[in-house]
């Protein structure tokens, strides 16, 4: 009976000493308040996106109703230079009309000038005859040299006669001047104002093309605002979409600290109470693919907290690149010596996003917590993703394999490393290289 208690005494230290050094490792209360502060701060995150989001809504709101306010009044210049050019066109036939009305009155000037001029020779022809002939004295001396007063009248009437007539050409060729200054006038008048009027309207014209022009640029300013805004929205649509899952990830991971915190304090109760039995806490994982590690090509699993995600030589590092216009390479490339290169998950963690972007093409988003510390790492260019959003995954597990999809220049692996969650900024992003010994 004394040795069948002793050795009883014994299986419980052996028990206790294989319990509770379990629980030297346990989930602790400060850890479920990181994983509830994460959560909040995604949930902040999302809620700073969503205004983002919001502010982008109400910018291209703005912007369409500046485009349909500015496209009405281009539609009123558009009618006001149809107006004006209506105008011109009219007026340019009036002065069509007018030149050819000039060219009439030329040929009428030239018929008026000819009359002048025969009317000037027979006045000069008239002085002439006057100056030769003594002017008056001779019409005196043809009065008085009539034969009798019979005589005397018919001469009366003659020189009368003689002096009307050249009464009258004086008039005409006077009349003639003042018709041909007045016709003159009037149409130069018309003409110059004409004239001016056209280019007046065409300057007016050329004012509104102008303005349209400007309002054209206007409005393609606001539709290419527009289009940013637009683009804005998707990125940040596609960052909500990320916060979302990041947030689906450490609540999974909280669950699991949850569930494995009350099997620890579960165990411990059994184990207090019995100190004949125990039941260890359950793994976050369901297991990993052991068939994996016979495929070929697949790296080795090494210790410490990540692990190389692919074989191959690292091609591009981390940093600001020297070509491509010095942009940031916020993770390394590691190139394809291979048909088939598998790529696996560089430590324990649970993938959150797994689908195909326009840069990253095929890629995997996952999330890791070692030490207290999250960490995110990025898979992209795969040509074909064996692990789906929600499962959780152990290190060096097959998760895709090597491609050149997306924004990829050639067959290789785009591979980042976040201490903490991953952004569109990567402002997180941590050198791989610091962290994995390649």
């Amino acid at each position: 009976m004394k040795r069948r208690k002793v050795m009883a005494l014994a299986a419980a230290t052996v028990l206790s000493i294989g319990v509770f050094p379990h629980f030297a490792d346990a989930v602790s209360d400060r850890e479920i308040q990181e994983k509830r502060d994460a959560i909040n701060d995604i949930r902040s995150k999302q809620s700073a996106v969503q205004d983002k989001i919001n502010n982008a809504d109400q910018q291209i709101q703005q912007l369409q109703t500046q485009q349909k306010s500015l496209s009405a009044e281009i539609k009123k210049l558009d009618l006001a230079v149809e107006e004006t050019s209506g105008k011109i066109r009219s007026l340019s036939a009036d002065i069509q009309q007018t030149e050819q009305a000039v060219e009439t009155l030329k040929r009428e000037i030239a018929e008026v000038q000819a009359r002048i001029e025969k009317r000037n020779e027979i006045l000069k022809e008239r002085v002439r005859s006057l100056q030769e002939s003594g002017g008056v004295i001779s019409y005196l001396e043809v009065l008085l040299g009539s034969q009798s007063f019979s005589d005397f009248i018919d001469r009366i009437s003659a020189v009368t006669t003689i002096f009307e007539a050249d009464k009258q050409i004086i008039r005409e060729q006077q009349a003639d001047k003042v018709l041909k200054e007045k016709k003159e006038k009037e149409l130069t008048d018309k003409l110059s104002r004409l004239q001016a009027d056209l280019k007046e309207l065409e300057q007016l014209k050329q004012t509104l093309n102008e303005q349209i022009n400007q309002k054209n640029q206007l409005m393609a300013n606001l539709k290419q605002k527009e289009q940013e805004h637009y683009e804005l929205k998707m990125e940040l649509a596609e960052e909500q979409e990320l916060l979302k899952k990041q947030e689906a990830a450490v609540k999974y991971q909280l669950q699991q600290l949850m569930e494995k915190k009350r099997a620890e304090e579960a165990a411990k109760r059994r184990a207090a109470a019995s100190h004949t039995s125990s039941s260890g806490s359950g793994s976050i994982y369901s297991g990993g693919s052991s068939s994996s590690r016979s495929e070929s090509n697949v790296p080795p699993v090494t210790s410490g907290a990540f692990m190389r995600p692919a074989n191959g030589p690292v091609t591009s590092g981390f940093g600001y690149r020297s070509f491509g216009g010095g942009e940031f390479h916020a993770g390394i490339d590691i190139g394809k010596r291979g048909a088939v290169v598998p790529v696996v998950a560089a430590a324990d963690g649970y993938v959150f996003r797994s689908y195909f972007s326009s840069s990253y093409g095929n890629v995997i988003f996952i999330t890791h917590v070692i030490n207290g510390q999250v960490y995110t790492t990025v898979y992209a260019h795969l040509e074909a993703r064996l692990a789906g959003e929600g499962q959780a995954v152990r290190k060096g597990q097959v998760i895709g394999y090597m491609g050149n999809t997306g924004r990829s220049t050639g067959p290789h692996l785009h591979f980042e490393l976040h201490r903490g969650q991953w952004n569109p900024a990567k402002s997180n992003a941590v050198n791989p290289l610091d962290y994995i010994n390649f």
